[in-house]
């Protein structure tokens, strides 16, 4: 049985750090998940509204829309720990929280208040 762990950061440099934390403290590499949540709301490659035309200038053009940033300009990184018993997942939740990690789950938020 697997016991997840599943906590937020704001920046991707952040979450990396937990990450390299979390496999000091023991825990395998497999167990370690970082994703990155990408708001596909906006103009993205692929979908013919941005950058077709080369006379596009500005902000609607495709090489400002694509430009690279910068590592930690990116946002909403979950990492999720499936470790494999309880006493695992609670090191790993303490040294999440002390890296200054989100816990998603609201219910859980209120919990910890109590």
């Amino acid at each position: 049985m697997q016991y997840p762990i599943i906590r937020t950061f704001m920046h991707l440099s952040a979450a990396e750090q937990a990450r390299a934390a979390l496999l000091d403290a023991g825990i395998p590499a497999d167990d370690i998940v970082i994703d990155v949540r990408v708001d596909e709301t906006g103009p993205v490659q692929g979908n013919f509204a941005i950058g077709d035309d080369p006379a596009v200038t500005g902000s609607d053009a495709y090489s400002h829309t694509f430009a690279p940033t910068a590592q930690d300009a990116v946002r909403d990184c979950q990492l999720t720990v499936q470790a494999a018993d309880p006493a695992l997942a609670e090191r790993a939740a303490a040294i999440l929280d002390r890296l200054g990690a989100l816990d998603p789950d609201p219910a859980h938020r209120a919990q910890q208040r109590h």
